[in-house]
């Protein structure tokens, strides 16, 4: 076999091999594929933390334990606490519930209709469905938490490396992008203002649609508005939950307790005001700081959920947004 030949074998079957390897590789953090885009936006949304913190220990070792500490304090000290209240008045507003009497509605609803309807029959029977819905969730969570707990476990590992390490490991990648100076400094940019603008419009717009929901709250008589308001603010982060799932609930309860005024002005307020703030605000948030059109930032959003879950919330943007450059620079190229 001459040398030729021996180097064109040598060619393929390293080529075959990496890719069985690289499948192999991916099929194995498959799993983890959350996990991992977690902690690498987490450590880089944290880094400028983490460089002050470690410039006043003079410990790497140090300094990535105490940001990789408050980014958990940071996350799930609110969410505990939302979750907490969120449970404790979830049951006592279900026991309030099945203790409506629904009888004045359903004299109502069989003079309306011109015959009689079993409301109280129904209402118990949507009681149990959602019971037993709850139980399910509330089984399949249990179900699932050991190994959401090794994955926040693999995130705060995979931090604490990434804190220490992430400057030298992006250098050598850098190094191997075979593109312009200037259009990998473009990137970067690009990278870190649409990262940065969605999360500063993520707490924003929570922010605001939190403070809006609880003057609801206020305005139609719901007891301890500003508690409800910080719950709202925390659930407005995350996607598939929301705000709605105080006040929603809130108008549900003034309806059927005959407060009827109340019940359909705070639902037409959530509705009509607070559900609408997320998709007009947000867009305009993360589009005017991060300098990438609100049409993108949307659909980038909408898109991006149902994929990566809240993650979707940074990452869809970001896609488009880096799309966006990409096809930027094939034009300037390309008529260069």
């Amino acid at each position: 076999m001459d040398d030729d030949t021996l180097q064109k074998q040598s060619k393929y079957f390293f080529i075959i091999c990496f890719f069985i390897i690289l499948i192999s590789a991916i099929y194995l953090v498959k799993p983890y594929i959350t996990t991992i885009i977690s902690a690498i936006l987490l450590t880089y949304i944290f880094y400028p933390l983490y460089s002050k913190i470690k410039i006043g220990v003079r410990s790497e070792n140090i300094a990535s334990f105490l940001t990789t500490l408050i980014i958990v304090l940071i996350i799930f000290i609110p969410l505990i606490f939302a979750a907490n209240a969120l449970i404790n008045q979830s049951i006592d507003f279900f026991y309030k519930v099945k203790e409506i009497d629904v009888t004045t509605f359903e004299s109502f609803l069989s003079k309306y209709f011109n015959g009689h309807i079993d409301v109280q029959e129904s209402f118990k029977d949507i009681l149990n469905k959602v019971s037993l819905s709850i139980a399910k969730e509330a089984s399949d969570f249990v179900v699932a938490l050991p190994r959401r707990i090794l994955q926040f476990f693999a995130m705060i590992f995979m931090m604490f490396y990434m804190f220490k390490e992430g400057p030298s490991i992006i250098e050598r990648i850098e190094e191997h992008i075979p593109i312009k100076e200037s259009h990998k400094k473009h990137i970067a940019k690009k990278f870190s203002g649409v990262v940065y603008a969605s999360l500063y419009g993520l707490v924003l717009t929570a922010f605001i649609q939190g403070t809006v929901g609880a003057i609801g709250l206020w305005i139609f008589g719901v007891p301890s508005p500003i508690l409800w308001g910080l719950i709202m603010i925390i659930l407005s982060m995350l996607p598939f939950v929301g705000a709605s799932f105080v006040w929603f609930p809130a108008a549900l309860y003034k309806i059927f307790t005959n407060d009827t005024f109340s019940g359909i002005g705070l639902l037409l307020y959530g509705l009509l005001i607070v559900s609408t703030i997320d998709n007009i605000i947000r867009p305009k948030i993360v589009g005017a700081k991060g300098k990438i059109h609100p049409v993108l930032v949307l659909l980038g959003v909408l898109g991006g959920i149902p994929i990566f879950g809240f993650l979707g919330i940074i990452l869809g943007p970001l896609i488009l947004a880096i799309f966006n450059v990409f096809l930027e620079i094939y034009i300037l190229e390309k008529d260069s």
